[in-house]
């Protein structure tokens, strides 16, 4: 989305193809939600984010943009899906600056079929789909530490620490915060088994 903005706002013609059910929301709104994990049940940080999410965005899925059914801190806890953090590119769509666009089923060229049948035509397309990672196809000898998803096999808060001296620092699906403490957590260990040598 972040591309696509800034797209839009250089005076392109923009669209973006959304594929799945998304939750947008805003950093503020994330970062309240992951201060208050600390205190309250997992539902209610999600009902509070989803209001939140409500009163700034309102009903996306008039934009073509739709809420997966678990919210985002669900989501972030139990899956790899996190949220699309919005810098602006939500009002560019509200505005109609920025066209919305189902599944492609079809490029010929620079035609563009989409799921419902609408044929589009485009001079560029940029393809951000993600990534996968590769993480299991070359590290050998530790079944342990990354699962096949390449994101870390234990649960938090091990989820860090493998055996042979492996870590993994940002794999506990609990963003960058969680990222941090991953690397303190694997500083410390370090530090302290080389201590005792």
């Amino acid at each position: 989305m972040e591309i696509a903005l800034d797209l839009a706002e250089s005076g392109a013609k923009t669209s973006i193809v959304v594929r799945s059910p998304l939750h947008l929301v805003t950093r503020e709104i994330w970062l309240l939600g992951m201060h208050l994990r600390k205190f309250l049940p997992l539902y209610l940080v999600d009902a509070l984010a989803l209001f939140l999410c409500y009163l700034k965005f309102g009903d996306t899925s008039k934009y073509e943009i739709h809420r997966p059914t678990k919210g985002p801190f669900y989501l972030k806890a139990n899956s790899p899906v996190f949220p699309v953090m919005d810098v602006g590119t939500f009002d560019k769509i509200k505005a109609r600056e920025i066209q919305v666009l189902p599944s492609i089923t079809r490029i010929n060229s620079n035609s563009v079929t989409f799921a419902n049948g609408k044929v589009e035509y485009f001079d560029a397309i940029i393809l951000a789909t993600g990534y996968r990672a590769t993480t299991k196809e070359w590290l050998k000898g530790d079944d342990y530490l990354i699962d096949d998803d390449s994101m870390a096999k234990q649960k938090y808060p091990n989820n860090w620490k493998g055996k042979n001296g492996l870590y993994c620092a940002g794999l506990g699906r609990r963003g960058i915060p969680g990222t941090s403490e991953d690397a303190l957590k694997i500083a410390k260990d370090i530090y302290e088994s080389s201590c005792c040598e």
